[in-house]
């Protein structure tokens, strides 16, 4: 199974947890997965049928380029990264 680590503002979504082991051989089935674990999870990371662009997600440190259809390894680490913005 792979772990998706949850940023602090959406765990209301997660029952205020960190992170989530869900079953998938690619994102949008580990996304499929955590939706189902985590009611409204969809919402906030896709928009279209594609990942929302103020987020990104890193499977195994590394940010997956290929959207949806990138391969998602066993026991992988997943990590949610919301757009972090600032300045004037």
């Amino acid at each position: 199974m792979a772990v998706v680590h949850i940023p602090a503002h959406m765990r209301t979504l997660s029952g205020g947890r960190d992170r989530v082991e869900v079953q998938g051989r690619t994102l949008r089935q580990v996304i499929e997965a955590l939706a189902a674990a985590c009611p409204g999870m969809r919402e906030l990371l896709l928009d279209d049928d594609q990942i929302r662009p103020e987020m990104a997600i890193a499977i195994d440190g590394v940010v997956a380029e290929s959207g949806l259809v990138e391969p998602v390894p066993e026991h992988a680490e997943i990590h949610l990264i919301p757009a972090i913005a600032g300045g004037h």
